[in-house]
């Protein structure tokens, strides 16, 4: 068992490369992750995920360049739009607010595949890669981007902390006391924006989602208090991409798929056996109480 954990790293510099990457992309994304699952937002994720490659096309359109701050700034500006464009719909009296969101993310997603395929000939952009990643070949670029915003998203979620749990908590709180709800809302969507872009080349746009609601939702599971769910989430994006890895490599498959499918794995043993919030805890619970009051 022990060869089978130290063999991969004698293989090439790609396996700490790809640790590294899958780490990067893991750990900011699980942190915003939470804080959209605190706000019943973890629908726009996915939808936040797919207009970033409007984003993408639309700043090579503009600029002729892929460099990582281009992309970063297209993807962060589209979407800043959906977002607004998912409120203004989601207020009107006839509109749904889930169905708001699939009726942009859609389109958005839509209206990118066709520029990409009309209109960009010559950007050498791989939907495969961007909607699922390839973490064990990811280049020098992307892996420099993300060590550029996995840090520095975590970061400004430390010092904006307060404000963060404040107003995803309680809004109405939040704007009594000053807090500018309406700036964090959309500071935080740019902030999802922006690391999913960075997250692309490692684990694509689909995963990325993933990886922002499985942990929140396994960390709910094992934590009542703020910052001890931070934690959690944290813990379970590192395990799933660690052990991911591992497993993508021993099976031959995507690395990306692996690390999701632990974080799955991850939080069915946490729905299961979770001390407080767990089927078997409360199963056990309900059965003392039923003894009790028999008794």
């Amino acid at each position: 068992m022990l060869d089978l954990l130290i063999e991969p790293w004698s293989w090439g510099d790609w396996m700490w490369r790809g640790m590294l990457a899958s780490t990067l992309a893991a750990i900011p994304l699980a942190v915003l992750g939470v804080f959209l699952y605190l706000r019943r937002m973890s629908l726009l994720a996915d939808a936040l995920a797919h207009v970033a490659l409007p984003g993408i096309v639309v700043a090579f359109l503009l600029t002729g360049s892929l460099d990582g701050p281009v992309m970063l700034a297209g993807a962060a500006a589209v979407g800043l739009l959906s977002a607004f464009a998912i409120e203004g719909l989601a207020k009107r009296p006839n509109v749904r607010s889930d169905a708001a969101i699939g009726i942009v993310f859609t389109v958005f997603f839509a209206a990118g595949v066709i520029l990409l395929s009309t209109t960009v000939h010559d950007a050498h952009i791989d939907t495969s890669c961007v909607l699922f990643g390839n973490v064990l070949a990811i280049s020098d670029r992307a892996l420099w981007m993300l060590g550029a915003v996995a840090p520095a998203v975590v970061l400004l979620v430390a010092v904006f902390y307060r404000w963060l749990s404040v107003s995803s908590f309680d809004p109405t709180l939040a704007t009594s006391i000053g807090v500018p709800v309406t700036l964090v809302h959309y500071g935080l969507m740019t902030a999802v924006s922006v690391t999913t872009v960075a997250s692309f080349e490692a684990v694509g746009a689909i995963l990325a989602i993933a990886m922002m609601v499985v942990p929140a939702a396994t960390a709910h599971l094992l934590a009542d208090r703020l910052p001890t769910m931070l934690l959690a989430a944290v813990g379970h994006a590192l395990v799933s991409s660690v052990v991911g890895m591992y497993v993508s490599i021993w099976v031959n498959a995507s690395t990306a798929g692996a690390i999701v499918v632990v974080g799955g794995v991850l939080y069915a043993l946490a729905f299961l056996f979770a001390p407080r919030h767990g089927l078997v805890a409360k199963l056990i619970r309900r059965h003392t109480r039923d003894v009790v009051l028999q008794g």
